[in-house]
């Protein structure tokens, strides 16, 4: 037995040192898993760091980006309102040339359906033209000691006196003369053109008043014809026709005293 106990005693003291030795090898593991758990949590930090860095780069660009995007819709919305502006306004020009154009188009209508009316309404009128040729030949002829000129001129004065029976005798008689320019011609149609009115012969005076005005729109008695026009129709009570040849009188013959009295008689 006293031989036993040391063997004992020393069994229980190398048994005593494993479990420590074990121990420390457990708590140096222990240790070590310790720091590498504190470095993985010191490297999930840094990474959430960085992710929350991230995160507030990336809502920076965000934000910049929809900053960005909102302007551009503002310039975007400023150009289209400017393209639908320019677009409105050439649509309004567009038109209102339109309508101008069609205006135009209207009024020359109206002047064509004017001269067509005259022309309509004297067409009856030939026979008296004929007729009117054919007194010529049957006439008296100028005095041999007056000329062609002198006949005219007394012709003239007679209209001028209210002389009208008178006058047309003479201005009959030189109607087809050919001694006589264009211009003394229109004088002679001007001249009994002015007797028939005066005397009541309101288609017979358009007859000779539209020969003047339809040959010879620029003859210096044109405007003259084409007002006496104007006055025949309004005695015949053909009113929007005579109105019509008035506003031509003034459209065509603007600062013309015929003009003047052609404002008069609309």
């Amino acid at each position: 037995m006293t031989k036993l106990f040391p063997i004992l005693m020393i069994f229980i003291f190398s048994t005593a040192c494993i479990k420590t030795a074990e121990q420390l090898q457990r708590e140096k593991q222990f240790d070590s898993i310790t720091n590498q758990v504190g470095d993985t949590q010191g490297l999930v930090a840094d990474l959430v760091s960085q992710i929350k860095n991230m995160q507030s780069q990336l809502d920076k660009m965000n934000g910049r980006l929809e900053e960005v995007e909102h302007r551009q819709n503002q310039v975007n919305g400023a150009q289209i309102a400017k393209t639908n502006e320019d677009f409105n306004l050439m649509k309004s020009q567009q038109e209102a040339d339109k309508l101008l154009l069609t205006e135009l188009q209207n009024e020359m209508k109206e002047q064509r359906a004017f001269i067509e009316k005259v022309t309509n309404s004297l067409s009856h009128l030939k026979t008296t033209t004929a007729s009117t040729s054919s007194l010529t030949s049957n006439s008296s002829k100028p005095s041999k000691k007056k000329s062609e000129r002198d006949e005219l001129n007394h012709g003239l004065s007679l209209v001028k006196n209210h002389k009208y029976e008178d006058a047309r005798k003479t201005l009959e008689s030189l109607i087809d003369h050919q001694n006589l320019s264009s211009g003394d011609k229109n004088k002679v149609l001007h001249g009994l053109g002015k007797v028939e009115y005066f005397l009541g012969n309101h288609e017979k005076a358009m007859v000779y008043f539209s020969k003047i005005f339809t040959r010879f729109p620029k003859a210096t008695l044109a405007p003259s014809s084409l007002l006496f026009i104007g006055r025949s129709l309004d005695k015949m009570g053909k009113k929007d026709e005579a109105r019509e040849a008035f506003k031509k009188v003034i459209e065509d013959y603007n600062g013309t005293k015929e003009a003047n009295e052609a404002k008069k008689e609309i």
